[in-house]
């Protein structure tokens, strides 16, 4: 995938009425956050990341730091820090030509945005992206320069007294195995798919959304569960297929429960998707079936993406769905999925900052354990090919980045968290985004078992309301500017220090 470098530069350098407002200054350089997504054209004047002319970060033991240097000059950015990691990134953009539409939150309009990461020392893209490991042993204040096409900014990283722990997998990124043998060549795919063993290829895609606190993996079959176990490692529930026909569910259940004994992790299954009102009786009767089996929330958790209903009956174990999850009332366990503004950030590559890194705060809040991603590796438009054979659409992010089209809606990237290359998983500012907001929940979590009281005030400032308890259509609660995100995590650092 080329990168589109020359694009963004001039847009940058141009762009003196970006989003309808007259003469505002385009910086020479700026730094800003992972979570931020700018159109190419649209930088803001300002940067929480430098104070004084220096690049000032404060980070925790364990964190890692993202962030994108735009700048004006052509030439190598480069960031050196002695005795801290650091990974170079050149970034490359994908093509919204048709935003995405008001069923994913709407989109900040046709353009160019930079999205896809490749391993680079000394990127040439515009804009650059690094991110910085922190160890685990590392104290005091270090410093070091960043270089951009010649221009030197001083760099000052201040460790605080607090260790976060190794990153949780807090979400489940479903996938259809057939679209990575698409994606390198291999069209003699099954009509269906088919939980089987993982490939190396398939191995190297788990360890990045791993690294990144996300569980990718299909639901699996029983035999396929017991070939794939050690991916499993980590996540404390096991995404299992079942039948739809209640004869048939029952015997698998008690089969996944005599195979599970043991585990330490829970199986669950949706084999209803999204019912409506046509399917609910059979949701109860599978629910009622399952139950009958053995199944329940400590053994077998029958799930439904759907919020709570009547006909639904009392034997649904779990409902994952944004409407499901309120701040009180709720005596029971939810998930959620995906997200829509003002509900929940949205995944899109076109949609406001700060996107997915809502998530790890909604979480946090409203007692998420599992953020539920459909899928992560949507590469082909298979649910719209229009009676063409499987695989469908393949996905050109170049030329058109809507990954998703059904006539009446499409999303830029709908579906995927890690873009096709060679056949491999890509990883991007998206993904980064979203390890941003599940590290930001640990913090929270570090901090409340410092300042309960004041971390709960904090959460709750940032982000007042969502999930089922935000309107339908609107502007999120939560704040887009990436200044208000970056203060409220120096204020976690200071909780989670127990000062």
């Amino acid at each position: 995938m080329p990168a589109m470098r020359g694009s963004l530069l001039v847009l940058i350098a141009s762009c003196v009425t970006c989003g309808g407002k007259r003469d505002v200054p385009q910086p020479e350089l700026l730094v800003v956050g992972e979570s931020l997504r700018i159109k190419a054209g649209a930088l803001p004047a300002t940067s929480p990341w430098i104070v004084d002319g220096t690049l000032s970060l404060v980070a925790a033991r364990g964190e890692t730091l993202g962030f994108q240097v735009f700048h004006r000059a052509e030439g190598p950015s480069t960031l050196a820090l002695p005795g801290i990691a650091v990974r170079g990134f050149a970034v490359e953009s994908v093509t919204v030509s048709r935003p995405s539409t008001a069923m994913y939150g709407g989109s900040q309009g046709e353009g160019a945005y930079p999205d896809g990461l490749v391993a680079a020392a000394s990127p040439t893209t515009n804009p650059a992206y690094f991110e910085i490991a922190i160890p685990r042993d590392a104290a005091g204040t270090h410093t070091g320069e960043l270089v951009v096409a010649g221009q030197r900014v001083p760099v000052r990283l201040t460790i605080a007294p607090v260790t976060l722990p190794p990153l949780r997998l807090d979400v489940w990124a479903y996938f259809d195995q057939r679209e990575l043998a698409w994606a390198g060549g291999n069209t003699t795919q099954p009509a269906k798919a088919t939980p089987r063993e993982a490939t190396d290829i398939e191995r190297e895609c788990i360890d990045l959304f791993r690294a990144h606190g996300v569980l990718l993996s299909p639901d699996l079959t029983l035999e396929a569960y017991q070939a794939r176990k050690p991916l499993l490692a980590g996540f404390p529930f096991i995404p299992a297929a079942i039948s739809d026909e209640p004869a048939q569910a029952a015997d698998e259940v008690r089969a996944w429960i005599a195979a599970t004994k043991d585990a330490g992790q829970i199986p669950f299954a949706i084999p209803i998707d999204e019912p409506g009102e046509q399917a609910r009786s059979k949701v109860r009767a599978l629910a009622d079936a399952v139950r009958a089996a053995g199944g329940g929330p400590t053994t077998f958790r029958y799930a439904v993406t759907s919020e709570p209903h009547a006909a639904f009956g009392d034997n649904v174990d779990l409902y994952i769905h944004w409407n499901a999850a309120h701040l009180t009332g709720d005596t029971r366990e939810r998930w959620t999925y995906n997200g829509k503004p003002p509900r929940a950030g949205s995944m899109v590559v076109d949609a406001a900052s700060p996107g997915m890194r809502t998530w790890g705060w909604i979480a946090h809040r409203y007692r998420i354990p599992v953020w539920y991603v459909w899928d992560a590796l949507y590469w082909h438009d298979r649910h719209n090919r229009k009676g063409a054979p499987v695989p469908g659409r393949a996905l050109d992010v170049t030329r058109d980045a809507a990954s998703f089209d059904d006539g009446e809606d499409h999303g830029n990237l709908d579906g995927v968290l890690a873009l096709a290359a060679n056949g491999r998983c890509q990883p991007t500012l998206r993904m980064a985004a979203l390890r941003r907001g599940l590290q930001d929940r640990a913090l929270l979590e570090l901090a409340a078992t410092c300042h309960p009281t004041e971390t709960a005030a904090l959460a709750a400032e940032l982000v007042p309301r969502a999930l089922g308890d935000a309107p339908a259509e609107g502007d999120p609660a939560w704040p887009a500017a990436e200044a208000a995100w970056e203060a409220a995590r120096k204020k976690l650092l200071d909780l989670a220090g127990c000062r």
